[in-house]
């Protein structure tokens, strides 16, 4: 499976702008997607092949919330401009400035431009 990863999925992921963070992260992406497509939380641990329901419930579906997104989206905008601002850029250090918006590791809801994997 870790040679599948290297070879092709991480390769395909990386070629359309996102990151690979991992078997879980891609397990957890599927499992977000197709419960934001509208499949029942059953039909999502069966594809994951789980033994519980609650597992893939509790621990992989992820679901969006909209208006945390469109909020992450105006402070990405707004770290944006104040970032070209001199005034600002020369008071905030750099490495202050890159802590503001952290991707989470497999999620999407705190950064705009992070895969869903």
């Amino acid at each position: 499976m870790d040679k599948l990863a290297q070879r092709v999925i991480r390769p395909a992921v990386e070629a359309i702008g996102l990151q690979w963070y991992g078997w879980h992260g891609f397990r957890r992406g599927i499992a977000s997607n197709l419960y934001a497509l509208g499949a029942s939380d059953k039909a999502v641990q069966r594809v994951l092949r789980h033994a519980r329901p609650h597992v893939t419930k509790e621990r992989y579906i992820k679901t969006f919330d909209t208006s945390v997104f469109e909020a992450m989206e105006r402070l990405q905008a707004t770290v944006e401009v104040l970032e070209q601002s001199p005034a600002i850029g020369q008071q905030v250090p750099a490495e202050v400035r890159a802590k503001l918006l952290i991707p989470n590791r497999g999620e999407m809801a705190e950064w705009p431009k992070a895969a869903v994997c």
